[in-house]
């Protein structure tokens, strides 16, 4: 017996001469008291499945004991006038129906019983295209395109939901991992097709859950169905899939955290990414423009209105006229002393009409002005990106290589910003994973919509160690330094090249020094005394200004989350490249606690003493940048 024929279960009569089913149930219970609009045949039936299924599992599972004492009719009667009592007397409602009816989230967190599998895709349909077809549960549902996914019917006991896997969870029940009798623990589900309050008995086809693997777990098979009390235990941060839905909690460390950035998009669809400076700059410039625009268009309606009157149809009002009389009298002053209060009142009530049609044509000059300029409200939207890895417990058998993460964090609060910090380690609620690799995985957040808490000191204590503290890199040890890793560096700027295109792309070379490789052998400091370092921009944004002032060239500066590049070993140049992540900060702006702080005093002790050195170095530079033509 499986939980859809049990329906059709069917009792010997004690007499023998017929069989009892569903519809004597109903009699029996309206019998018992129970009227005859709630104990519906549809009521009545889809109790009498769960609990027969209920029942025929007890017997199967105890069959030596069992020996017909639960599946039997006094059991099931007794188990619908319960549930007629706790239903219908007393108002209590099941998961599942509170969800239908709307008085409470799908996404809750809730234990459901796999009761049934509706359909399930073939081997050769878990392929990328299931993946595409997949990403979206409810646009799925409103194409219809269900084939290359699988369905199963959840049940919380009571009433049951017909339920749509992503594409990850579909590969676990065709591998068997998923089956009938299990209960599994869900977090963040959706509703497609649901437009409003519905009951459970009408809802089987119409209304689908949405679930995805990141919120779904196997649950104890003695965990109660329904909504949990108790919160969800954290999922492995390297068990996160991307594209595979919310992440209803988990534990990471945060490695680094980058700069604000601000990513504007165009009327065109196009976009542009820049930083804190640039997007000052951007602003500045922009309100200044309007300004231009708004002050031509305001001086212009002024000299269209001076000395005149605007025409209306209200020219035959008292107003109209006390206005022309006046704007003709040589003494209007005199005239207006003379005006009793109903003329003065009128009068006023004339201008100040006058005045509201004015603005409201000079507003719409100026709407349309700032329009055809391009200098509408612009659709800018501030992010932050944080590096992070997956904490790993003392006691787990995964040890050595950590998973990581790159959270970009959306419209983030200031109190978020304030409360991020390196090195800590925190427990985050609402991420949504995008694409990953082996190496990486990246994921979505909204300020407001995700929720960060810091771990304690007692609980990191269960944890490896995750944290590199930053310091300030030499260049006479860059070459430990790992390819494509980030680094820091205080440096002297011996040149600042000037902003050039290439392909898409607007680039400036910066190349400083450190002192650091400076030695006896004066060909080997030439071979690792300099750094080049590569700034871009996007050729969309045609406002920037260069990434690098050519103010800075001789200043000591402290240059983060730089990338090293491979070494141009024709120039014999160390290479990195500065990406929207890395900033660049004078030594006289870092702070007394800047890791920079003592590399950028020893340089520029270096500096004061070693004016030819950094002059040969300059004239090696001009050399190289003449040659290439940069």
């Amino acid at each position: 017996m499986d939980s859809v024929n049990a329906e059709r279960y069917m009792f010997n009569a004690m007499s023998g001469s017929s069989m009892i089913e569903v519809e004597a149930f109903q009699h029996m219970l309206v019998q018992c008291g129970a009227s005859v609009v709630n104990a519906t045949r549809e009521w009545v039936a889809n109790h009498y499945r769960w609990i027969v299924w209920k029942l025929a599992c007890l017997e199967r599972g105890y069959a030596t004991q069992a020996g017909g004492k639960f599946l039997n009719v006094s059991n099931v009667l007794e188990e619908l006038k319960y549930r007629y009592e706790r239903e219908i007397n007393l108002g209590h409602r099941s998961a599942i129906k509170k969800i239908l009816e709307g008085n409470a989230s799908p996404a809750s967190m809730l234990v459901l019983c796999i009761s049934a599998i509706r359909s399930s895709p073939t081997a050769n349909h878990e392929t990328e295209q299931s993946v595409e077809m997949c990403e979206d549960h409810q646009n799925m549902a409103r194409r219809g395109t269900h084939s290359h996914v699988a369905i199963i019917e959840l049940t919380d006991g009571w009433y049951l939901l017909n339920t749509l896997l992503d594409v990850e969870l579909s590969k676990q029940l065709c591998s068997g991992k998923l089956f009938v009798g299990q209960k599994l623990r869900i977090w963040g589900a959706g509703l497609a097709g649901w437009v409003g309050p519905v009951s459970p008995l009408e809802a089987s086809e119409s209304v689908k859950l949405t679930i995805h693997i990141n919120g779904t777990y196997r649950a104890s098979w003695d965990d109660r169905l329904g909504f949990c009390k108790s919160p969800s235990v954290p999922l492995a941060f390297w068990c996160i899939k991307g594209y595979g839905g919310q992440v209803p909690r988990t534990l990471v460390g945060v490695e680094r955290i980058y700069p604000i950035l601000y990513k504007e998009r165009f009327s065109d669809g196009s976009s542009v990414v820049r930083t804190r400076r640039m997007e000052n700059e951007v602003l500045h410039l922009h309100n200044q423009r309007r300004s231009d625009i708004i002050e031509g268009i305001m001086a212009e309606q002024q000299k269209e209105n001076f000395g005149l009157h605007c025409q209306s149809n209200s020219d035959s009002e008292e107003g109209a006229k006390l206005f022309k009389i006046l704007e003709k009298a040589a003494e209007p002053e005199v005239l207006m002393a003379d005006m009793s209060s109903e003329q003065l009142n009128s009068f006023a009530t004339y201008q100040a009409k006058q005045e509201e049609i004015r603005q409201a044509d000079m507003q719409k000059k100026i709407e349309r002005a700032l329009e055809d300029a391009c200098l509408s409200t612009r659709q800018v939207i501030p992010f932050m990106k944080v590096k992070v890895v997956g904490l790993t417990s003392l006691c787990s058998r995964r040890k050595g290589h950590l998973r990581e993460g790159l959270i970009t964090i959306w419209d983030p609060t200031e109190k978020l910003k304030g409360d991020l910090v390196e090195g800590q380690a925190y427990s985050v609620a609402g991420l949504v994973p995008s694409n990953s690799n082996p190496d990486i995985i990246y994921l979505q957040a909204r300020g407001s919509a995700t929720v960060w808490k810091p771990l304690s000191p007692v609980a990191l204590k269960n944890f490896e160690p995750f944290f590199t503290r930053r310091k300030a890199v030499l260049l006479s040890s860059l070459g430990e330094v790992p390819l494509a890793s980030e680094f820091d560096i205080a440096a002297v700027v011996v040149y600042v090249g000037e902003v050039y295109i290439s392909g898409n792309q607007k680039k400036q070379w910066v190349f400083v020094t450190d002192g650091s490789a400076w030695g006896s052998d004066f060909s080997e400091e030439f071979y690792n005394s300099l750094l080049a370092i590569s700034f871009c921009l996007s050729n969309v944004d045609n406002y920037a200004s260069a990434p690098v002032s050519h103010s800075l060239s001789g200043c000591i500066v402290g240059f983060s989350n730089l990338v090293k590049r491979a070494r141009d070993q024709m120039n014999h140049l160390w290479v990195a490249e500065a990406t929207e992540n890395s900033t660049h900060t004078t030594c006289h702006n870092l702070s007394v606690n800047s890791h920079l702080k003592e590399a950028a005093d020893i340089a520029r002790k270096w500096a004061k003493d070693s004016v030819p050195s950094i002059q040969k170095l300059r004239e090696r530079v001009l050399t190289i940048v003449g040659s290439s033509g940069s």
